[in-house]
């Protein structure tokens, strides 16, 4: 099946690539003993790779897309990949509320994040904001503003100052996570993230 990679976001010492398949269906790719890629992987956002695809045995929604990569070759690339996405995918469009089917909570600086029993149908897609979102950096990390929200990246590329409104940028929700001193009643949640832009 062909495979178009879209992202890649950094997972500790490893990447996580992001893909869409020939039917335009999110995948996130997974060696085949279901580790990350490494982060010398060869799999760069733009390329179209031939691969033999193996879905996860059971899934822990939203996190519905994980494949394992048994057999891939390089087979090209995409000249202009926003144009080939734009004219392939039917992007979120608004604010950051409306991301994830609207099921997104946000804590009290901004940041949003789903937990069960509320949760959205994947947990990557597409999104052009209908505003512009700034560059911030808070305790060495990168986020981008909207309006009063916060968003994570984790993308490998050097963040920009300002992704323009309506640009096509893409969004994906963390694994379950709780902070490591959070007492037990705390929910774990999956916190919203922005691996990466094209403009």
């Amino acid at each position: 099946m062909n495979v178009l990679i879209v992202a890649k976001t950094r997972v500790g010492g490893a990447v996580c690539v992001g893909a869409l398949d020939a039917h335009g269906s999110s995948l996130r790719l997974y060696e085949p003993n279901w580790s990350f890629p490494p982060s010398n992987s060869p799999y760069q956002v733009g390329q179209l790779w031939d691969m033999s695809l193996v879905s996860r045995p059971t899934t822990q929604p939203p996190h519905v897309e994980d494949v394992a990569v048994t057999k891939a070759k390089h087979v090209g690339q995409v000249p202009n990949l926003t144009a080939h996405l734009r004219q392939r995918i039917t992007p979120w469009t608004g604010g950051v509320a409306a991301l994830f089917e609207g099921k997104l909570g946000f804590t009290s600086n901004g940041r949003g994040y789903v937990e069960e029993p509320n949760l959205p149908s994947r947990s990557t897609w597409f999104w052009t904001p209908d505003r512009e979102l700034q560059r911030a950096t808070i305790g060495g990390k990168v986020y981008y503003r909207s309006g009063g929200q916060e968003i994570s990246y984790v993308g490998v590329d050097q963040p920009i100052a300002t992704i323009p409104a309506n640009a096509l940028v893409r969004v994906s929700l963390a694994r379950w996570w709780r902070p490591p001193d959070a007492d037990p009643s705390f929910p774990v949640r999956c916190y919203l993230q922005l691996s990466g832009w094209y403009l």
